[in-house]
């Protein structure tokens, strides 16, 4: 993703009289490592992509729920599979992986 010379501005200046904010006050407070706020001396950008980090941290690498109902229908014999769409899918991905 790219961002234009206008953003990448305003995300990195400091010292403005608005202290360049980037997020939020009222953002939610409970997924965020404490460890983010310990570091006084980053830049707004820096802060943001810290506060990120710790939300990715958060989330499962795996999401039980979906992967219980997958279980739940192969073992009723819900989930069926064609193979040859799987197989097309693939090659389809990796063309447009190549073109890129």
């Amino acid at each position: 993703m790219k961002i234009s010379q206008i953003e990448s501005g305003k995300a990195s200046a400091t010292g403005t009289a608005s202290n360049a904010r980037i997020l939020p006050e009222d953002r939610p407070r409970g997924f965020v490592s404490s460890k983010v706020s310990s570091k006084k001396n980053l830049s707004p950008l820096e802060q943001g992509m810290a506060v990120a980090e710790a939300a990715l941290s958060d989330v499962p690498d795996i999401r039980e729920d979906i992967v219980n109902d997958l279980k739940e229908r192969i073992s009723k014999g819900e989930y069926k599979i064609d193979g040859k769409e799987v197989a097309d899918m693939m090659l389809r991905r990796l063309k447009a992986d190549r073109t890129r």
